[in-house]
């Protein structure tokens, strides 16, 4: 299976994939080279989302005193602000220095890496790729995250969870809680979903650690993940 991405490419990257018990240092360098060279070519947005840290944040809060929906909301906001913050630095001046963390806020893509994060109550950061790649033009997305597919049910739970090359949104749809929650893991969430559906964005879900793979995306050849459009 092969997909052929356009010139600006938004790429959401799973807080969990760089940031386990400790952070992936080599894997963020990994990252850093391949966005570096095809940075010469392409334009990159990459959304971080908040991962273990968010998870470890609203677990922290909520073993204290019960906490709201949008108070864990915000928790998970503020720590795909921190991974994004990371991701800006490590990229240096080919990176906005500004850090898109609102609606709107840049207005124009001026450098080859412009990083975004969570934005509002209501949604993960998927949905602020969905926005960013109809407010730009991209046409599809690439969520970078855990697993290397979207599969008929919790590959974790159920060895013969079957993976799907392509779905359609419709398809998508059935499987997942129509509902946001924070916290919630899922390859794409729902509100996102809803968003892509509507706006007919193509969304490519892979491995965030498989850098090969991603590589091979980049270059229009086949790779491994599943695309939903």
């Amino acid at each position: 299976m092969n997909y052929k991405l356009g010139n600006l490419i938004v790429l959401g990257l799973g807080g969990s994939v760089v940031f386990q018990n400790e952070i992936d240092v080599k894997l963020l360098k990994d990252w850093k080279l391949l966005v570096e060279k095809y940075s010469k070519t392409h334009k990159f947005i990459i959304v971080m989302g908040g991962g273990k840290l968010a998870r470890r944040f609203q677990d922290a809060a909520k073993s204290i005193k019960p906490i709201s929906i949008k108070e864990s909301d915000w928790l998970g906001i503020y720590a795909t602000r921190a991974n994004a913050k990371l991701i800006q630095t490590i990229f240096g001046k080919i990176a906005d220095p500004v850090l898109f963390d609102e609606p709107k806020k840049i207005k124009k893509l001026t450098n080859k890496v412009t990083v975004a994060c969570g934005w509002e109550p209501g949604a993960s950061t998927d949905y602020v790729c969905m926005v960013l790649a109809e407010q730009f033009g991209a046409g599809a997305v690439v969520m970078a995250g855990r697993p290397a597919f979207i599969y008929d049910k919790n590959p974790d739970q159920f060895i013969d969870a079957r993976p799907f090359k392509e779905m359609k949104w419709t398809e998508y749809w059935k499987l997942v809680p129509h509902k946001w929650e924070p916290g919630a893991n899922l390859p794409i969430d729902p509100v996102a979903a809803k968003f892509g559906k509507a706006k007919k964005i193509a969304t490519i879900v892979l491995d965030g650690r498989n850098m090969m793979n991603m590589e091979n995306l980049l270059k229009g050849e086949e790779f491994d993940g599943t695309i939903v459009h």
